[in-house]
């Protein structure tokens, strides 16, 4: 049975200890470094400051009510605030006759965001190469089949440049 140095080491200064003799003497040392005083929950950890920008509250910040609706966490996650907040927010609007503007702003904003969306995936796709797979046929788990698609990349690539400029028309037409 293996036994580990301390273990052996804590045998004979047991042995020493019974035969009245004194054990070996060993010195503990650590190092505490600058460590403040401080009491139980006063550190905050940055994922803690993290979490709690992500997080809702419990209460509004602009009404003080609680938020406990389903519809008050989507809209703290888009304004900042509750549900009710967002209704009177827009009920205001209604009144002052500036709601049809800012829902047309949002559309136009979601507009572009979906184009900023195709662009990218259009210039990713410009860029990549001929398609390779590799299929394993045979049970052994070392024979591979190497596949490569043939594509005309030229046309791909002028395909993918009328379609870039047709969003580019559309988004000069929504800005």
């Amino acid at each position: 049975m293996a036994r580990s140095r301390e273990s052996v080491r804590e045998n004979k200064a047991m042995q020493s200890i019974l035969r009245g003799e004194a054990p070996e003497k060993r010195i503990m040392v650590g190092y505490q470094g600058d460590k403040k005083v401080t009491k139980h929950g006063d550190k905050i950890s940055e994922l803690s400051e993290i979490m709690q920008e992500a997080r809702m509250p419990w209460f509004c910040p602009s009404c003080k009510k609680t938020m406990k609706k389903r519809l008050d966490n989507k809209m703290w996650l888009l304004y900042n605030h509750c549900f009710d907040c967002q209704v009177d927010i827009e009920h205001k609007m209604r009144i002052e006759g500036t709601f049809n503007e800012w829902a047309q702003q949002k559309v136009i904003a979601n507009k572009l965001s979906w184009i900023k969306d195709q662009k990218d995936k259009l210039i990713e796709f410009k860029e990549q190469d001929e398609p390779t797979f590799y299929n394993q046929v045979a049970a052994d788990g070392e024979t591979l089949d190497k596949e490569k698609w043939s594509v005309n990349i030229k046309k791909l690539k002028e395909q993918a440049d009328e379609a870039l400029n047709h969003l580019q028309k559309i988004e000069d037409s929504l800005t």
